[in-house]
Parts: C-alpha cells; sequence; structure tokens
C-alpha cells in the first residue's frame, strides 16, 4: 500500500467558468481554508448539598465560514497567436490559444479580472468576454454617423444649453422620450445622458450615469422636444457600447463599469496537488469570487498581483467522468456528462473540460494557457512612469485648479501646478469589492453559505518618491507636497494618476493603471539616508453611483 506526500512545488492551479478551463501559473505562498463557527454552552452553578459544583461545557457546530483563498500571479499580457478555424476546439495546434484572431492582446490572468470586474461570459468561439444577454453598463457613447430620417446632429431651431436626458424617458404630450432600440436587448436603464447644444444647435453628448441592462448594438434616440428642440425637430441618435472587457490589436482594456452589483461573477479553483506523478489529489473551491487584487510594483522586482478571494465550500474532487469529476488516462474518455475533467497524461497532463456528454474529442475543450510557459512577457517595475496631474485644465480655468488658490509657505497666493513630474520608487494600488457571504442559521444541523454580496468597492494605494525639488522648476515632489499641505479650500481634491507599469517602451509588455479622479492624501515624510515621500490616495468615481475609479490596460508585444 503506497502513501504518498504532497509538495506546493508540485502544484497547479485552474480556473473554471462559463463551461472553460484557465490555468493559473501562481507563486509560491498560495493558500486556501475553511473554518466552522462553533457555539459553546457552559454550566456555572454554585455548590448542591453534596458539595458538588457543575463546571462542564458543550460544543455545537452552527455552520462552515466561507472558504478563503489566496495566491499571487505575475502580470503578463501578451498578443494571442490566433486560430484560423471557426471555433476554439482544443486540438491539434489550436490546444490553449486565448482568441480566435491573431494579435489580440490578452493576459494569461484576466479571467480573474473578469470575474472580478463584474458579471461577464466567456464566448469560446471568439475568445472574447461579453455581457450576458441581460446586458450591462454604458461604457462609452457616440454620436451616430448616420443619424437617419429625422434626426440630425445639428438643428438651428434647438435653444442652447445644457440637458441631463434620463434613460429611458417615457413619451408625454407629443414628446416621444428617450428610447432604446437596436441589439439583441432594449431593456437599458437608469442611465443619464448629458447633452449639450452650442448656439448653433450643434449636439455634444456624455455619459453622466451609465445605468444598466445595456448592448452595444444599442441606439439612444433622444426626443427633440428634450433638447431645446420643439415637436417636429430633429431627434438625435446615439451609438451606445456596452464591454467591460474589450480585447483588440490595439491592447485589451478592462473597467468596472458594471461592478455595481450585489453579486459578482462566480467561478470554481481547482488545486491540483502531485501533478503528473502518483498520488494525484484535486481540491475544488466551489462559486468562488474575487474580493480584492492588490497590484505592487517595487522598483527591483516584477510585477505582481496578489489575489485574495471566497468561496462556498472546499471539496475533493472524485474520479469519474461527471460534472466536476475527473479521468487520468493518456486518451479522451466519453463523458457522462458537461462539465467532466480530463487529464491527458500523453501530453504533460494537459487539462480538458468537456462541453456535453458526447464522445468525441471537439468535445473536450483544452485550459486556456497560452503564454503562461512564455519568459518574455514579464514587466520590469524600474522603467514604471507616473503621470500625476490635477483635474482640470489650469490655463482654462477648469476644474479645482483652476478655481483653487491658497497661501503657499511664501505668503503669496498660488495654485496646482498643472502637472507634477515625479519619478516613483514603488508603489501599490489595492481594489477590493468588500464580499461578505450570507449564511443561514438554522437549528440542529451545520449551516453552509449560500451566497455572497458585494460592500463598497473601494480602490486605494499608495506610490513612493525620493523629496526632491528644483531651482528652476515649480513641480516636484517637494512642491507637491507643499501645495497639498496649503491648500485648506479644497474639501476633495482630484489628481488624474496613470501609472505605466513597464514604462513607454512600444517593444517591451505593459501595463496601465488609470485613475482619472484620485483623491490625494498629504504626503508623509520617510527619513532615511534619502529623505522620501509616501503618498496615499483613494480612486474615486465621477459619483457614487458610478464604477469608474479604475480602469485597466494590458499590452502584449
Amino acid at each position: 500500500m503506497a502513501e504518498y506526500l504532497h509538495f506546493s512545488r508540485d502544484s497547479r492551479l485552474y480556473m473554471a467558468k462559463d463551461g472553460r478551463l484557465w490555468s493559473i501559473p501562481v507563486l509560491d505562498g498560495f493558500s486556501f481554508s475553511q473554518a466552522t463557527n462553533a457555539s459553546e454552552i457552559t454550566l456555572n452553578e454554585m455548590e448542591d448539598a453534596s458539595g458538588r459544583s457543575r463546571r462542564g461545557r458543550k460544543m455545537f457546530t452552527d455552520s462552515l465560514s466561507a472558504a478563503e483563498w489566496s495566491f499571487s500571479t505575475y502580470v503578463r499580457p501578451f498578443k494571442s497567436a490566433g486560430n484560423s478555424g471557426s471555433a476554439l476546439t482544443g486540438t491539434g495546434s489550436i490546444k490553449g490559444i486565448a482568441d480566435s484572431t491573431a494579435t489580440h492582446h490578452h493576459a494569461v490572468e484576466e479571467a480573474l479580472w473578469v470575474a472580478m470586474a463584474g458579471q461577464n461570459t466567456y464566448t469560446a468561439t471568439t475568445g472574447k468576454f461579453q455581457h450576458s444577454a441581460a446586458g450591462g453598463a454604458i461604457s462609452s457613447i457616440a454620436l451616430s454617423s448616420t443619424q437617419g430620417s429625422g434626426n440630425a446632429v445639428t438643428d438651428a431651431d434647438r435653444t442652447a444649453g445644457t440637458y441631463n436626458i434620463a434613460i429611458p424617458t417615457a413619451a408625454s404630450g407629443t414628446s416621444t422620450g428617450a428610447t432604446v432600440s437596436g441589439g439583441s436587448t432594449q431593456a437599458g436603464t437608469n442611465a443619464v445622458i448629458q447633452v449639450v447644444i452650442n448656439g448653433s444647435g450643434t449636439a455634444s453628448v456624455s455619459v453622466t450615469e451609465r445605468g444598466t441592462k445595456f448592448d452595444s448594438a444599442n441606439k439612444i434616440i433622444i426626443d427633440s422636444e428634450l433638447i431645446g428642440g420643439a415637436a417636429g425637430d430633429d431627434n438625435l441618435s446615439i451609438d451606445v457600447t456596452s464591454e467591460s472587457f474589450t480585447s483588440d490589436a490595439t491592447d485589451m482594456d478592462i473597467n468596472f463599469y458594471d461592478s455595481s452589483r450585489a453579486s459578482l461573477a462566480t467561478f470554481d479553483l481547482y488545486y491540483v496537488f502531485s501533478d503528473r506523478s502518483a498520488g494525484r489529489l484535486i481540491y475544488k473551491l466551489e462559486n468562488a469570487v474575487v474580493n480584492e487584487a492588490s497590484i505592487d510594483f517595487d522598483i527591483d522586482g516584477i510585477a505582481t498581483i496578489n489575489w485574495s478571494g471566497m468561496a462556498g465550500q472546499i471539496k475533493e474532487v472524485p474520479t469519474g467522468l461527471g460534472a466536476g469529476q475527473y479521468t487520468a488516462q493518456d486518451s479522451y474518455p466519453n463523458p457522462a456528462a458537461a462539465g467532466a475533467i480530463w487529464i491527458d497524461t500523453n501530453d504533460s497532463d494537459r487539462f480538458y473540460m468537456s462541453t456535453s456528454a458526447t464522445n468525441a474529442e471537439a468535445t473536450w475543450w483544452a485550459a486556456i494557457d497560452e503564454a503562461s510557459t512564455s519568459t518574455s512577457n514579464f514587466i520590469r517595475n524600474r522603467l514604471t512612469n507616473l503621470t500625476l496631474a490635477p483635474e482640470g485644465d489650469k490655463a482654462a480655468g477648469t476644474g479645482f485648479v483652476g478655481t483653487t488658490t491658497f497661501t503657499n509657505a511664501a505668503g503669496n497666493s498660488d495654485s496646482y501646478e498643472a502637472s507634477y513630474s515625479v519619478a516613483i520608487t514603488g508603489g501599490n494600488v489595492t481594489i477590493s469589492n468588500n464580499i461578505s457571504y450570507l449564511t443561514p442559521e438554522e437549528l440542529g444541523k451545520v449551516n453552509q453559505p449560500i451566497e455572497h454580496i458585494t460592500g463598497t468597492r473601494s480602490v486605494t494605494g499608495s506610490l513612493t518618491c525620493y523629496l526632491a525639488s528644483s531651482d528652476a522648476a515649480t513641480n516636484r515632489s517637494r512642491d507637491l507636497f507643499a501645495d497639498l499641505v496649503s491648500d485648506t479650500n479644497t474639501v476633495i481634491n482630484k489628481f488624474a494618476i496613470k501609472l505605466q507599469v513597464g514604462g513607454t517602451d512600444t517593444t517591451k509588455p505593459r501595463f496601465e493603471i488609470d485613475m482619472p479622479t484620485a483623491h490625494l492624501e498629504i504626503p508623509s515624510h520617510s527619513i532615511e539616508d534619502v529623505i522620501s515621500l509616501e503618498t496615499n490616495f483613494h480612486g474615486l468615481g465621477t459619483g457614487v453611483s458610478e464604477g469608474d475609479e479604475v480602469t485597466l490596460k494590458y499590452i502584449g508585444v
């Protein structure tokens, strides 16, 4: 009888979502655990006639706590090799490919970001994540290039002004309101579009509130009477884009516009111990969610992301051909159900998941692992570039930068610089969903977590730099500290922070973090050999109902 020990360095991690698998290369130090909640009953009584005082206790297991997991990955963008076929079947030369189109940008860890940012689902035929049939928040709008009959960007009969239009707006009188048309669903709601009409009657548009249940093929038609016109004047047609995840030949963009939900996408995590050896053991974390992602860019290191989250329950995966079971053999088996796992022992233990109970090779889809073994997609933190600028245009006098003045250290009236030149030595950005799990409290049974709920979304971080000044420039780190500490007029400051992790060299992989309206705290001094500053910041949205605190961009090579 054989006995086995399992080593962390002989382990692999897979993520299962929407009927597909992703290989997640992790660093040393990963963990997962699940605790129990117990009640203790104690006795505390006086002595009886015989001198006895009962002092015993009893324990009851009330419930299982939500499982907790954590691991770290590198930030690894890449360009997909693509696939000339009609589908990513996971066979032949296209095993594990991330996209059906070559040169589209992706990241090894992208599925984790998608799960954290909303409820997007995976479309296997394209290799893209998209909103479900229910739609999502508006990511961008544009005036339709073809307005159509009765619609126009310019109508001289409109009255100049700024109009905030709720979408949808019901018809009233002769007005047809503001309606949503086109696309697979027309249920878009809770959005607000700001329309500015100039003196010539020409419209410009922007999103004030992004709403939900929108589709990228939608058009918003705004009646003329809502934008300063009269009945019979031209309406306005607006094209809608609703995407949390956009991958194309330029870059891969991830936003959190659709993360204002009570629950987010769930997935399963498979921890494989004793991989490719006897005694293989697999644990499954069911209904997992990403609670927090912390991005570190230490000057001497490689860009990493520390992931943590929760799951409903930890289970050992049994052998078999049913959903959630696994079999290991050298040729594909006949699955009993979709969601079965096959480990190909003839191909370095490559993982597959079945899409149906059909005895065919095309039933099995290989885990997406493109670029996971590449050595050219790591990002050097030392090349990171920071752009720091107050919101608004100082020259134009817009935003708080143009309207806020304060008395500087010299006793003179001053204001913020248009931008600050700060070379950082390190930093961190943490995005958190503040998730908790709901667990019943029925007596006489061990209750299990049933569902997660989101809390306040938060984006926080810190940047470190040397204390630097100049006798010729007034926008160094010394000046940033002086301006922030002198400004007692601004309750909420708004700085645009862009971190280009890995620099701007187009021949190297890069990762960008953009926070357009971050609130800066006053930097603190650190007295070392070289005096430095640490600045904490908070990514804020344009409104409390919006999820635009931060956007992410991956650029592969």
